[in-house]
């Protein structure tokens, strides 16, 4: 669970981001009640033992009745073997098939409340090697928190609940005892196993209560651990998204290589439209590969300056026509092709470029 450590409840004032759960529960955090998962561990246990006790309790009679009609100190077979060897074996198997059902009911139940309250985790980070685990000013400052304050008193408060209801009960048990002198011993074995539920009932109510109570505490805990303050936020965003400054640099650099991959384009364009000074666009056209003309460079003011200077340089033809040039820079991305509705005046502009260099277009 995430400790708190020195910071105060008043600083943690950011609510619990996503990236901050899915990184407790990498590490193994995450809220969940063992008190809970014992105690419903324990009613599926005492319901499994409640359904299959008749038949535990013909098993465990037979086998007394054989036991009783044994000779233990005999031998069974001429290699030597006791009778009270064969004996103890057949009650580790009586054994076995009386208290497995109800542990593997028990198991069951107990790994199904889990998983209910923390979901899938496969994680070795709780285990693994961690020199803080024993640092000794950290299991003191551990030792004497509000945490451990609060798991004594509940500790403390449990023991005396549970104390108070067995006396009580106890204490009206023996009480009504004197009236069941004349009952007989099946009457009074059953009378008995009947006050023996009640005190079983009885104590599986308190210790639900308090496993109830543990279970609100854990989920408390845990989300208060996992609150941050402003300074944890700010921190969190970069380790997600990573530094701003680093980021813009990234950004910066990256359109710094388009900038020049474009304006190597403009040295194979067949024509640059200007506006004249404003904006300038390079097309390229392949008519045997393309399906119409692509926009391969454009830019405004200084770089439009720019990239007309560069195809003078590369001797790259250059058209004013200001609607087009406006109307090509502002609805096409570099990379992209001419849109239909500018087909027409494209198509007089590369047209007017073949006369020039004396192409059919």
């Amino acid at each position: 669970m995430a400790e708190n450590g020195d910071r105060s409840s008043e600083d943690l004032g950011e609510e619990i981001s996503q990236y901050r759960l899915e990184e407790a529960k990498r590490k193994g955090q995450m809220a969940q009640s063992r008190e809970l998962t014992g105690i419903v561990a324990l009613i599926a246990g005492a319901a499994a033992l409640q359904g299959l006790l008749p038949g535990m309790l013909e098993s465990v009679s037979e086998f007394m009745r054989e036991v009783f009609r044994t000779d233990l100190t005999a031998r069974a077979d001429l290699t030597g073997t006791h009778v009270l060897s064969e004996t103890l074996q057949r009650a580790l198997r009586v054994l076995a098939a009386v208290g497995l059902p109800v542990a593997a009911v028990g198991f069951l139940t107990s790994a199904i409340t889990s998983f209910s309250q923390v979901g899938a985790i496969f994680t070795f980070e709780p285990i693994s090697p961690d020199i803080e685990k024993i640092d000794p000013l950290k299991g003191l400052q551990k030792l004497f928190s509000m945490r451990q304050l609060w798991e004594a008193l509940r500790l403390i408060a449990k023991i005396c609940a549970v104390v108070a209801v067995v006396y009580t009960l106890i204490k009206s048990e023996i009480a009504s005892s004197p009236a069941r002198l004349g009952l007989e011993p099946e009457s009074q074995i059953a009378v008995l196993g009947g006050n023996a539920k009640t005190i079983f009932f009885a104590l599986i109510g308190v210790l639900s209560v308090f496993a109830g109570l543990d279970f609100f505490m854990q989920r408390f805990q845990f989300n208060k651990g996992l609150r941050m303050t402003k300074q944890e936020a700010k921190q969190e965003a970069k380790e997600r998204d990573g530094d701003p400054m680093i980021k813009a640099r990234i950004r910066s650099i990256q359109r710094d290589m388009a900038r020049k991959r474009m304006m190597q384009a403009v040295k194979k364009a067949d024509v640059i439209i200007t506006n004249p000074t404003h904006f300038a666009v390079a097309l390229i056209y392949d008519r045997e590969k393309m399906a119409a003309p692509k926009v391969v460079a454009k830019g405004a003011d200084f770089l439009a300056q720019q990239i007309k200077k560069l195809a003078a340089e590369a001797g790259v033809p250059m058209v004013e026509n200001v609607p087009l040039a406006r109307g090509l820079y502002k609805s096409v991305k570099v990379g992209q092709y001419v849109p239909r509705a500018l087909y027409q005046a494209v198509a007089e502009v590369l047209a007017y470029v073949y006369r020039l260099k004396n192409q059919k277009f």
